[in-house]
This record gives structure tokens, C-alpha cells and sequence, in this order.
């Protein structure tokens, strides 16, 4: 399990099988299951004809999985097959069972 950080404290974690590291924490990691939690973003509907169009990925996206709100915070998950997580966002590592 790796807690993870940004600017303002703790992210998040990710639990996963570590398959490779470097002096600077940098993890290579294998059948990730990340949680984090942002503040709610609220979303402005669109207005007029759509000035964009937006081709569908070629590549397979995780579904993000939003499993609660709690005021301006919501908790969400997801499922990635493999992850490098640069080591400057690494909080702490704790082993699991």
C-alpha cells in the first residue's frame, strides 16, 4: 500500500504489487487499485452547438468510480493494470498481508 500526496497533504493510496523502484522512489507497479478523494467539481452544462468534437480513445480508459460525497469532498476509485507513480508523490510505503 502506497499513500500518496500532492500540495496539500494526503491523496490517496494505491494498492499494489511493486515491481520495480529507483533511488528517487519512482515505482513501477502492478494490478493497481487506487482511492483518492478532490473536491467536487461542479459542471457548467453546455451551451450552443458543440464547438468540439472529441474522437473515442483507442486505448482502454479505467472507469473512475465516485463511491462517496461527503460536502465538497468526494472519495472516488479505480482499476489500472500497471502504473509508474513518480517518486516526489510518495508519501509513505506500508506492507500488507
Amino acid at each position: 500500500k502506497v499513500y500518496t500526496r500532492n500540495a496539500y497533504g494526503i491523496r490517496g493510496h494505491v494498492e499494489a504489487y511493486v515491481a520495480a523502484f529507483d533511488k528517487f522512489w519512482n515505482l513501477a507497479l502492478e494490478d493497481c487499485f487506487e482511492v483518492w478523494s478532490r473536491k467536487v467539481k461542479k459542471k457548467a452544462p453546455a451551451v450552443g452547438p458543440d464547438a468540439v468534437r472529441v474522437e473515442p480513445a483507442e486505448k482502454d480508459v479505467p472507469k473512475v468510480i465516485v463511491k462517496k460525497i461527503e460536502g465538497k469532498m468526494e472519495t472516488l476509485e479505480r482499476h489500472v493494470p500497471q502504473m509508474l507513480l513518480r517518486g516526489e508523490q510518495v508519501a509513505i510505503i506500508v506492507k500488507i498481508n
